[in-house]
């Protein structure tokens, strides 16, 4: 999506979820950050300005607050794919005209079984 993204995790024994969605967005906020320097100015004080407004200590702001559910059940992190497989192809997106075809899913491997562009664990080897 162009203002945001879906992504499921599992904790491992290594990081809590809380752990893997702080190291996510302090690295992508950091990228974003590196890139803008190079690049579009306008953006980066646009960033800027939304940390002032939030009244945060960092200066720039990239991230919201996220948005995490607790998946209890084979059932329902089945539905919940189902739902970020669907979002690109949604109405107020229409991204793809199929939703294997938006570069950035995991639908893609579940349809026609490509590979996406982003390395997943297939969850129909998910013992329940």
């Amino acid at each position: 999506m162009p203002n945001h993204l879906h992504f499921i995790s599992k904790p491992t024994d290594e990081y809590s979820i809380n752990q893997i969605l702080q190291i996510f967005s302090s690295f992508t906020a950091h990228e974003f950050l590196k890139n803008l320097k190079i690049g579009d100015w306008r953006l980066l004080k646009y960033f800027k300005d939304a940390a002032q407004k939030e009244n945060l200590k960092s200066k720039h702001y990239f991230w919201q607050k996220i948005q995490a559910k607790n998946i209890y059940s084979v059932d329902y992190l089945k539905q919940k794919l189902e739902y970020v497989h669907n979002n690109p192809i949604a109405k107020n997106w229409q991204l793809a005209n199929e939703r294997s075809d938006y570069e950035y899913s995991s639908a893609c491997f579940y349809d026609k079984g490509s590979e996406p562009i982003i390395p997943i664990d297939d969850i129909r080897k998910l013992r329940v």
